[in-house]
């Protein structure tokens, strides 16, 4: 699995963990938000481009910030 498939993964796992939890900052958000860095870090800046889009969304991001690791 490619560092963008796992990202992809991780981003559909954060959105159950939100949709749970939606006042956030629960220990799993925060574990896969961690995760998500990290994943983030491995990625090609093409990987990172297409994958801003989804990761805007499932962040709530109001802005694609192509370079910035998510918040975390």
């Amino acid at each position: 699995m490619t560092a963008f498939d796992r990202y992809r993964a991780l981003l559909r796992k954060f959105e159950n963990v939100r949709a749970r939890h939606p006042e956030g900052g629960s220990p799993e958000e925060d574990a896969l938000l961690d995760d998500l860095d990290d994943v983030w870090s491995e990625m090609s800046e093409g990987e990172r481009a297409a994958a801003s889009p989804e990761r805007d969304r499932a962040l709530g991001l109001s802005e694609s910030q192509d370079s910035a690791p998510p918040p975390g």
